[in-house]
C-alpha cells in the first residue's frame, strides 16, 4: 500500500513538471489503481495453483480472505472468529450460512439463508440445503433460479450424488479442476474431498 501511494505521487509529480493535460493525470491514476486492484485480487480470481491461493489468503489482512483460508482448511472455529470482522452484512451472513452447512446444521442454515437478499447465492444455498433435507421439489424450484452455469452444474452434480452416481460426479470434478481458477478451484477441490470422505464413511 505504501509503495502504491509513492508510485502515484511520483507519477503525478512528473506529469506536473511536464504540464501534462488533465486526462493524462486521470489515465495514469486509473492504471495505477487497476494494477493495485489486480495484484490484490488476482490469486482469488485467476490463480490456478491451489497452494498459491491458500498462501495468499493466509497472508492477507482482508477478513473475507482470512475466512476463506480457515474455511477451506476445515478450521471452522477460526473461520467463525473472522465473521464479525467482515464489513459487508450480506457476505457476513452468507459466510455464516456456509459454516452452518459445513457443520450440517441445515435447519439453522435454511432459516438464515431465507433472510438473504434475493440473488444467485441465496437460491444456490437454499437449493443445497433443500437436497440435503430431502426436499426435491424445493430443490428443483431453487435450482431453476440459479442462472450461473458453474453453480448450476454443481447443483446438478449434487443431485447426481443423491441419486447414487457418486463415481461419475468424482470423474467430472476431476475433469473440471484443471480448468478452474481462484476460489472456484478451491471450492471444487474441497467438494471432491468431501465426497471422498463420504465414500469412506
Amino acid at each position: 500500500m505504501f509503495w502504491f501511494f509513492i508510485g502515484i505521487f511520483f507519477a503525478d509529480l512528473v506529469l506536473g513538471f511536464m504540464q501534462a493535460p488533465l486526462w493524462q493525470f486521470i489515465l495514469v491514476n486509473l492504471v495505477f489503481i487497476a494494477a493495485f486492484m489486480l495484484k490484490g485480487f488476482y490469486p482469488v480470481l485467476f490463480e490456478k495453483d491451489p497452494d498459491k491461493i491458500m498462501t495468499f489468503m493466509k497472508k492477507s489482512k482482508h477478513p473475507q480472505f482470512q475466512f476463506y483460508y480457515y474455511f477451506f482448511q476445515d478450521q471452522l472455529e477460526e473461520a467463525e472468529d473472522k465473521l464479525h470482522k467482515i464489513k459487508s452484512p450480506f457476505y457476513q451472513k452468507l459466510n455464516h450460512v456456509n459454516l452452518l452447512i459445513k457443520r450440517r446444521q441445515f435447519d439453522e442454515a435454511e432459516e438464515m439463508a431465507r433472510g438473504l437478499k434475493d440473488n444467485m447465492y441465496k437460491w444456490y444455498t437454499l437449493a443445497g440445503v433443500a437436497i440435503e433435507q430431502g426436499h426435491r421439489a424445493s430443490f428443483g424450484e431453487y435450482k431453476e433460479k440459479v442462472r450461473n452455469p458453474f453453480y448450476r452444474r454443481l447443483l446438478e452434480l449434487e443431485e447426481m450424488v443423491h441419486d447414487g452416481d457418486k463415481d461419475k460426479v468424482l470423474a467430472e470434478l476431476e475433469d473440471m479442476i484443471p480448468n478452474l481458477r481462484g476460489v472456484k478451484l478451491l471450492s471444487v477441490i474441497q467438494y471432491k474431498q468431501d465426497l471422498l470422505r463420504r465414500q469412506e464413511d
